[in-house]
């Protein structure tokens, strides 16, 4: 994983100050702002995965960003379901108890072993969160972003580079935080912004295969022998 080039390769684009002004400002627009922040983040990890040189994508295909973006939003949404559940489950013994001594122990064990099974689904949720991304964005499919196992075995089979994305990027974020106040506040959502995309690159980076060379060296026994050149016939003066 090459976490030099997740830093730096914004600023290799040509286009790289536009583009991150649109971002920064579309951070700023609610909803459909994050919405799109995500189909971009999607097309950027797509574009990593592919080798593209270039991957910093065009402000374009509105509609495609919106749509993907969507689709990976509904897929967090669904993999955290179960931690909103089991809040509900946590809650139900503390309203039927009320404020009884006994039913507030009972209730107090209840919550304590759901808030644990809660706090590992979390963990969990947390970890896989790059392999569902790879994996939605790889082919577009909802349905591939929900492969549980898949993902969980890619999860399993990465847990190094994935530990080195979370803790790179917590310290992004801390960096695009702190240089963004000492620009008067505004400059915020800019640095933030690229703090994501800086995330989402070593994101795609995660399991990549290296690119494969253009024209593979041809190996000696594959090497075309030498023409030979044709007999002169010299003339006896």
């Amino acid at each position: 994983m090459d976490i030099g080039k997740s830093f730096g390769f914004v600023f290799e684009d040509k286009k790289w100050i536009e583009k991150v002004l649109i971002g920064g400002i579309l951070m700023l627009v609610p909803i459909l702002g994050s919405i799109l922040m995500l189909g971009y983040a999607v097309e950027l990890v797509r574009n990593v995965r592919k080798h593209e040189m270039e991957p910093l994508p065009e402000w374009d295909k509105w509609g495609e960003k919106i749509t993907d973006g969507l689709k990976l939003l509904i897929i967090y949404f669904l993999w955290s379901l179960p931690l909103v559940i089991l809040g509900f489950i946590i809650m139900i013994p503390l309203a039927i108890t009320g404020d009884s001594d006994t039913g507030s122990t009972i209730a107090g064990l209840f919550s304590t072993c759901f808030g644990c099974f809660a706090f590992l689904y979390a963990i969990v949720v947390w970890l896989a969160t790059p392999g569902l991304v790879i994996k939605f964005a790889e082919t577009g499919e909802f349905s591939d972003g929900l492969k549980f196992g898949e993902i969980l075995n890619f999860t399993k089979e990465h847990l190094g580079q994935i530990f080195v994305v979370i803790v790179v990027s917590w310290l992004v974020y801390m960096l695009a935080g702190l240089f963004g106040t000492l620009l008067c506040i505004i400059g915020l959502v800019f640095t933030m912004f690229w703090a994501s995309l800086v995330q989402y690159h070593m994101i795609a980076q995660i399991g990549l295969a290296p690119e494969p060379p253009e024209r593979p060296m041809e190996t000696l026994s594959q090497a075309k022998p030498a023409e030979e050149l044709p007999e002169t016939s010299q003339s006896n003066e």
